[in-house]
């Protein structure tokens, strides 16, 4: 299906409420699964971040429609009925960011709606960033006005005039950091914030700051289920057979004894196709996880390699996945 013809499909099916149930149908009616990282004030429309108003519209057009559930919800229906559990919706958000619990929180207790909160332990705990927000406060924050990395085998230079240059570059340099293994990419990124002249704090600066523990516990007490997101959202196939268990099991420890809650999910950080591999899911299962979410492969669907869909504010786009247009036509 071409572009061209995917965007008058859209457009027509979101605006019919036949069609979409027409589409619904013919999709297979899978659970819809939905991944969030960032979010914004209402009006905000920063880019990588849904403002709180437009994740307001997107929860009105679930409730009523569609009955959301947690993953955990989700996966002890398909374990007690063999099949997945029909005209729902999960909403999952990945990282832990502080933002979910300042401005898309209250829109889901305003509406009584539930999701799952993937979380970063050591992020929580206030002892790493994440990698991406180091890069980005890195080439945000510098005085230099173009640098040169070797990029891929070869040097390529950056201009960093402006807001519109730097962004840019980090999303070049984004993309070849996610190719590395976490020690190379470790040291990659100390080189560029020499290279940028930018000395990192010690924790993340309140724009990237994570929930605190006390956040976690008041989510929870509202009924939004916590998993766990790795201890450090490392690239889970480039690790150690002891490094993943460290990850992926330790994660589950720590998170249960903080919170006092059995953790039964799981998120594979990135979650591109070579950013896990068969070890990773197996030590997923060994430490006692129900299933965990994946990508957006949503031709197949195992417990242990749930697919989900990204979001945007893009309306039209939003009700052609909520209704199964996405998964349709990847089949």
């Amino acid at each position: 299906m071409t572009n061209a013809l995917k965007q008058i499909l859209k457009s027509v099916i979101t605006r019919t409420k036949l069609l979409q149930q027409i589409l619904n149908r013919l999709s297979g009616d899978f659970p819809k699964v939905f991944v969030y990282h960032r979010f914004a004030p209402p009006g905000k429309n920063n880019s990588g971040f849904l403002s709180a108003d437009e994740f307001a519209w997107q929860l009105d057009q679930i409730k009523g429609r569609f009955r959301v559930i947690t993953l955990d919800e989700c996966l002890s229906h398909f374990r007690n009925n063999g099949v997945w559990p029909r005209r729902s919706v999960i909403i999952t958000i990945d990282d832990g960011y502080r933002d979910f619990y300042e401005f898309a929180f209250p829109e889901l207790v305003k509406r009584g709606l539930t999701a799952t909160f993937f979380v970063t332990v050591n992020f929580v705990e206030r002892k790493v960033w994440l990698w991406p927000d180091r890069l980005e406060f890195a080439i945000r924050m510098t005085k230099e006005e173009k640098i040169r990395l070797m990029i891929n085998d070869r040097i390529k230079e950056f201009p960093l005039y402006n807001d519109i240059e730097k962004h840019a570059a980090w999303q070049e340099i984004s993309t070849h950091c996610l190719i590395l293994a976490d020690d190379d990419k470790k040291q990659f990124i100390d080189a560029l914030l020499a290279v940028l002249r930018v000395g990192l704090p010690d924790k993340p600066t309140p724009e990237y700051e994570a929930v605190t523990w006390s956040d976690l516990q008041n989510i929870m007490a509202y009924g939004i289920e916590i998993g766990s997101h790795t201890i450090n959202h490392p690239i889970l196939s480039r690790l150690t057979q002891k490094r993943l268990a460290e990850e992926i099991g330790g994660s589950k420890a720590m998170l249960e004894d903080r919170l006092g809650t059995n953790v039964t999910t799981f998120c594979y950080p990135n979650s591109d196709p070579a950013d896990i591999n068969e070890s990773a899911v197996e030590e997923v299962k060994r430490h006692g996880y129900r299933g965990a979410v994946f990508g957006i492969n949503l031709k197949a669907w195992d417990p242990f390699l749930i697919p989900r869909m990204g979001v945007t504010e893009n309306r039209d786009d939003f009700l052609w996945k909520l209704y199964g247009g996405e998964a349709l036509t990847i089949r």
